[in-house]
């Protein structure tokens, strides 16, 4: 009988049951998680992979260092908020109803604000990874900005920047991560629905 050939694989790459979800996705979904979770100093790639059931030698497999792994994980988790955002919005009803599911999704899932994270990251981040997740970021700017720009086309919105409505309308969505902001309301569909009413006092149609 002949021997069955080995197949090789790459040295120190980590094993994968074909039924498991795939370790590089594992971590990165972990990663996101924690870090919009906990921010970024108080996680520790060791935290990270004893909670992915694996060594930290496997998380260096994929990214070099903590800062890379980083900004992957908030690229993925802010391509995720475009993807669910891009759903809503390109949904059926009014654009108020629309921004309402979108601030009650943002709402329902609090997490670390991003430009708090990037404060505490920036020593250890290069000007590249600063420049990857603000591309990720601006994605749901633009996308944003699209819908407003069509409501002011179509006489529901005043005339102006969609732009700074997109940035304007995220900011508020924000403070329905203050504790200050979710006790004034029973349900996190009331803070919804008020945050928007604000936006919209503001921007509609006079």
């Amino acid at each position: 009988m002949s021997k069955q050939k080995r197949v090789s694989r790459t040295p120190g790459r980590p094993k994968l049951n074909e039924q498991e979800m795939p370790i590089q996705k594992v971590i990165i979904q972990t990663a996101a998680k924690t870090f919009m979770e906990q921010g970024y100093e108080a996680i520790s790639l060791q935290q990270i992979a004893a909670i992915c059931g694996v060594t930290k030698a496997t998380i260096y497999y994929y990214y070099s260092n903590k800062a890379e792994l980083f900004t992957a994980a908030i690229e993925f988790m802010l391509t995720i908020a475009h993807k669910a955002t891009k759903s809503l919005m390109d949904s059926e009803g009014h654009l108020r109803d629309r921004l309402e599911r979108v601030a009650y999704v943002k709402i329902a899932q609090p997490h670390s604000d991003l430009e708090t994270m990037l404060k505490e990251a920036e020593k250890q981040l290069s000007e590249e990874h600063i420049q990857r997740i603000r591309s990720a970021e601006h994605m749901l700017y633009d996308l944003l900005a699209q819908h407003f720009e069509e409501a002011m086309e179509q006489g529901q919105l005043q005339s102006g920047s969609p732009m700074l409505l997109a940035h304007a309308f995220s900011s508020l969505l924000m403070m329905g991560n203050r504790d200050s902001a979710r006790q004034l309301f029973s349900s996190h569909e009331q803070l919804a629905a008020s945050i928007v009413d604000l936006f919209w006092q503001g921007a509609m149609k006079k």
